[in-house]
């Protein structure tokens, strides 16, 4: 999920803490938006980061027992297979590894190539591979079981974004493939709403029950 602290989310870390701890979640993660995004957000909509990213240094979760995790989500950038590591500066552990229409500064026919070229460079950082279904970004580009091959064998998980999926933003032959094929699939929020966090979980667990192992 995001937080209006450093991205796109409507709500602060604070106020995200407090609202999943009513949800009987008892870990999270904030995956913020690179660099690279951050700078589009400032120069075509004059967003910008409201807290310089070191500040979480001295945060601490005073509100109750959820644990918050802090990665960022990382964007492939062109053809030399470059991405963007960091938040202002700062580089966490962990990564997302994504590919944005706004951000990815080549043919869009290559972001197969250049995802599996990220894979085989940035492996060991790469927690998974972010929205590889989706309809908004290079859906119909990606090689998914190209894309599923590599993963696997970098033991590298891809996303079920729940976000794309309530919004009808899914293709849903693509999901197919990677829910039966892919070794590990994270069944993940990319909530940028406190409403989103309530009541997107019904309609992908729904599906999931449905059609597959659930």
């Amino acid at each position: 999920m995001h937080s209006s602290n450093f991205s796109d989310w409507l709500n602060s870390i604070d106020e995200i803490v407090k609202y999943v701890w009513e949800l009987w979640m008892t870990e999270i993660a904030i995956t913020d938006h690179s660099q690279a995004v951050l700078d589009f957000f400032l120069e075509k909509y004059k967003f910008w980061a409201s807290c310089a990213r070191f500040s979480l240094a001295r945060w601490k979760n005073i509100y109750n027992n959820v644990n918050v995790i802090f990665w960022v989500e990382w964007d492939l950038l062109n053809e030399n297979w470059d991405v963007c590591f960091e938040i202002q500066w700062v580089e966490p552990e962990f990564i997302i590894l994504s590919a944005h229409s706004d951000i990815f500064d080549w043919r869009p026919e290559m972001v197969t190539t250049a995802t599996i070229k990220a894979i085989e460079r940035y492996h060991e950082k790469i927690k998974f591979i972010a929205h590889p279904c989706s309809f908004n970004d290079f859906w119909e580009y990606y090689d998914i079981e190209e894309l599923v091959k590599v993963a696997n064998e970098y033991n590298i998980p891809l996303e079920f974004n729940t976000k794309n999926f309530t919004k009808w933003c899914t293709d849903l032959a693509k999901l197919d493939y990677l829910l039966k094929n892919a070794n590990q699939v994270y069944i993940n929020s990319d909530w940028h709403t406190l409403a989103d966090l309530r009541d997107n979980r019904k309609a992908w667990l729904e599906y999931l029950r449905q059609n597959y192992w659930l």
